[in-house]
């Protein structure tokens, strides 16, 4: 389906869409309101697809928010003007872990490295698509819908789940895909596939029965019974989510693990998806984030802490993985909604720019470096010029990893490539 097709028309049903996205959406499993399945009553019925890859495969998805800095994150160390144009913030020629005789990664990220030279990391340059957008709020909503050329309502791993389980077929499981986090991010939002928030284990679900009532009344402003179509889906929302916390403490009630996790949130959060992993709950999709790496001052210091727990954690969770098996069939990848200009600012920072690196990490990946490191001196305006449309890399996870066909996900046709 091309984007803006999911667009349904101004109908009851695309009312009764817009109604349940407006009253749900801020609704979280684990926080101020303890319940958040996402659920639209429109959506296109399309084909199954078929299936050449291993059905049991999981795709793990890090959102870097705030817009990280490529260049301090994949190091052009040998290149004499990265060190002209950030005399300040730019990465010390030997201090760099260096790839090849060109560039090398920040050594902040000494635990991917590792991976890396364990042939379980993937590097993707240059990725980013025409006509960037610089907005936090906009290039977030093209990356996570995959959409540059117009807005749409669902995400690409909403949709992914949609053409998985056409309208009126139900997955058979609760958590097909999970967001590990207070919120749940544009690029999960389906047409009408349920998708949980989950910011706790423990806080997930109602603690009674009478708890759900209430909070399904809360929800709807306090509507009785019968006074209102959307009640019954409301409350049918709050008792899935109550029997979900069940479901989900049973599961992992017996997961076991002799990895030390770093104890930052985002160690935390691939702690998590290890447990749900590695304790059969069904879940193929697993949306996890950190940030912020909106870098405008003194740059160093907060990327640099950020990127490090990013390896450290990445490092840990497949140590977890291999542990229990499961470090081949676990694919992970990262996405900023943009890079940062080439030169640094009057703050020791980066301005908001454009094209990137990605990482795919996982023990099914083929390692290595994917397309050339961007010229720092054919330039436009300042930023960097992109050669791998982001959405070739969505292709890629579509496809090679996850059985689907990707043109109606993604609006077209993109080359994939050979990472899996």
């Amino acid at each position: 389906m091309a984007p803006g097709a999911n667009h349904p028309p101004k109908d009851r049903m695309s009312n009764r869409r817009s109604f349940l996205r407006t009253s749900l959406g801020v609704a979280v499993l684990g926080g101020a309101l303890p319940t958040a399945f996402m659920r639209a009553a429109y959506a296109q019925t399309l084909p199954a697809l078929g299936r050449t890859i291993d059905p049991t495969n999981v795709l793990v998805v890090v959102q870097m928010g705030g817009g990280n800095d490529g260049l301090n994150t994949v190091v052009p160390w040998s290149d004499d003007n990265y060190h002209r144009v950030r005399p300040v913030i730019g990465i010390a020629e030997n201090t760099v872990l260096k790839l090849n005789d060109r560039i090398g990664l920040n050594p902040a990220l000494a635990s991917l490295n590792e991976l890396y030279a364990q042939g379980r990391v993937a590097i993707v340059q240059g990725v980013g698509y025409e006509r960037p957008n610089r907005s936090h709020f906009e290039a977030t909503q093209i990356w996570e819908t995959a959409s540059p050329e117009r807005p749409v309502g669902t995400g690409w791993l909403g949709r992914t789940l949609d053409r998985e389980y056409p309208l009126g077929t139900k997955p058979p499981t609760l958590f097909p895909a999970v967001a590990l986090g207070d919120t749940l991010p544009a690029a999960l939002v389906a047409g009408h596939v349920d998708v949980a928030a989950i910011g706790a284990i423990n806080g997930y679900a109602y603690n009674t029965v009478k708890d759900v009532k209430r909070q399904a009344g809360v929800l709807y402003d306090g509507a009785k019974a019968g006074g209102s179509p959307y009640l019954e889906l409301i409350s049918e929302t709050a008792r899935q989510a109550y029997h979900g916390g069940d479901v989900l403490r049973a599961k992992i009630a017996n997961y076991s693990s002799s990895v030390t996790y770093p104890t930052d949130a985002f160690s935390n959060q691939l702690k998590l998806a290890a447990q749900l992993i590695g304790s059969d709950v069904g879940t193929r999709i697993i949306f996890v984030s950190i940030g912020s790496f909106d870098t405008h001052t003194q740059q160093r210091a907060q990327q640099d802490r950020l990127l490090k727990y990013m390896g450290d954690g990445l490092l840990a969770f497949y140590r977890d993985l291999a542990a229990h098996g499961n470090d081949r069939r676990v694919l992970t990848m990262t996405f900023s909604e943009f890079g940062r200009r080439v030169a640094q600012n009057a703050s020791n920072g980066t301005d908001h720019g454009t094209a990137m690196p990605l990482f795919v990490v996982g023990g099914g990946v083929k390692g290595g470096i994917y397309g050339d490191h961007p010229s720092l001196t054919d330039l436009d305006a300042g930023d960097l010029k992109f050669h791998t449309d982001f959405r070739s890399v969505y292709a890629t996870m579509l496809e090679s990893w996850l059985g689907r066909t990707s043109g109606d996900i993604l609006g077209g046709t993109f080359a994939t490539l050979p990472i899996v």
